[in-house]
């Protein structure tokens, strides 16, 4: 239930300490106009262009698709840890901070908060790591947009496959592919998640 759950659930791992944010890519136009913006490791990018697409490449990390299909205007972030309210000091590698800079700045840009709708992609337990990263920012995604009150449309989440995710913000079309290496993990039964066959790695969903 919303507001069911604190945040200080989600603590941060003692001993881990996530990489700094990488540059900014710049767009990259192919020959058809279409522009690929990347979105790294404690990133949020937020675009109104008809011809962009963004992308990110996922882990245990989790990415928020967000946009307003009356405006055209939509954004997508990934974050590293859930994040307490001891981190909200701006920096996008905790999802505290990531979602609300992510729903500000697409209300900046002229998307309306009751308009918003969301798809959430990532938390895997990757290399067969017991530390519950993954776990911990699924459970924090879903939190934030249940507490928020929030439409989500999709999730998928868990599991223990990194994930390819592909978003059009003007549509809210999303594109998923499954990376390599399953360690065999069961989803829980709250998780949703594409049917798909033991040997479909780079096999492509429309979300």
């Amino acid at each position: 239930m919303a507001g069911s759950r604190d945040p200080q659930e989600w603590p941060l791992e003692r001993e881990r300490r996530a990489p700094q944010p990488d540059p900014v890519l710049p767009p990259v136009v192919d020959a058809n106009g279409t522009k690929t913006l990347s979105v790294l490791q404690g990133q949020f990018r937020v675009s109104d262009d008809p011809d962009a697409v963004m992308t990110t490449i996922l882990g245990s990390c989790v990415a928020t698709c967000v946009w307003d299909p009356d405006t055209g205007v939509g954004g997508m972030n990934h974050f590293l840890l859930p994040g307490t309210e001891k981190n909200r000091s701006g920096n996008l590698r905790y999802g505290v901070n990531s979602m609300e800079l992510l729903i500000n700045a697409l209300l900046q840009q002229g998307a309306r908060r009751e308009n918003l709708h969301l798809k959430l992609f990532g938390g895997a337990r990757m290399f067969g790591t017991e530390d519950g990263i993954g776990r911990k920012n699924a459970e924090f995604a879903v939190w934030y947009v249940e507490t928020e009150g929030l439409r989500l449309v999709k999730k998928c989440l868990g599991g223990t496959r990194g994930r390819k995710v592909r978003f059009w913000p003007g549509s809210g079309h999303a594109q998923l592919k499954f990376l390599q290496n399953d360690w065999h993990e069961t989803l829980s039964p709250e998780t949703t998640t594409p049917r798909r066959r033991a040997d479909d790695s780079g096999v492509v969903t429309l979300f």
